[in-house]
């Protein structure tokens, strides 16, 4: 289950949540209960189908608890502690492109370089859109309680926007003279 935490294995985590919901459970309810058919099944919105007798379905719920949790920083309630983690993410990343210089290693293009708020934030942005979201929006699925973590990864990233938009704004205004 460690390689989970894998960021490569990502998106194969994602589809199998994704598969799990839309044929797991299917196949799951329609084969456990004799008094349901094909035709009178209708999309669960959670585990309540899950199979706890079924190594498949273990297996496939403590990869997800891994890897949501691997990557859950940006979901906290309270921007301040995301972005706390978020920091302390950037100088893990920070550290690995300056050993990979010292090195003379090709260094990891987007670790390099974070040296700034604004930085900080898109990188907290993106990776929000592009690697949690998707997979919290899965997760809210299979897990009603736990929708609203993606809610507050959506704040969040509206605070990491207005300190973009901030940056923006002193930038335009030094570059037009205006106070």
């Amino acid at each position: 289950s460690v390689l989970a935490t894998d960021p490569a294995r990502h998106a194969d985590i994602v589809n199998e949540a994704l598969s799990f919901v839309e044929n797991g459970l299917k196949d799951y309810q329609t084969n456990s209960n004799p008094d349901v058919s094909e035709s009178d099944y209708e999309p669960s919105s959670s585990m309540t189908h899950f199979n706890s007798d079924d190594p498949t379905h273990r297996l496939f719920l403590g990869k997800l608890i891994l890897h949501s949790a691997d990557i859950s920083n940006p979901l906290h309630v309270s921007f301040e502690v995301a972005s706390d983690w978020a920091i302390r993410v950037i100088t893990e990343f920070s550290r690995q492109a300056e050993k990979e210089k010292q090195l003379q290693l090709p260094v990891t293009t987007f670790m390099d370089g974070l040296d700034s708020q604004v930085k900080i934030a898109k990188v907290q942005i993106g990776f929000f859109r592009f690697m949690v979201k998707p997979l919290y929006h899965t997760i809210g699925i299979l897990f009603s309680n736990l929708a609203v973590l993606e809610e507050w990864g959506e704040k969040n990233c509206v605070r990491y926007q207005m300190i973009i938009d901030e940056q923006d704004k002193k930038q335009h205004d030094s570059n037009t003279g205006e106070p």
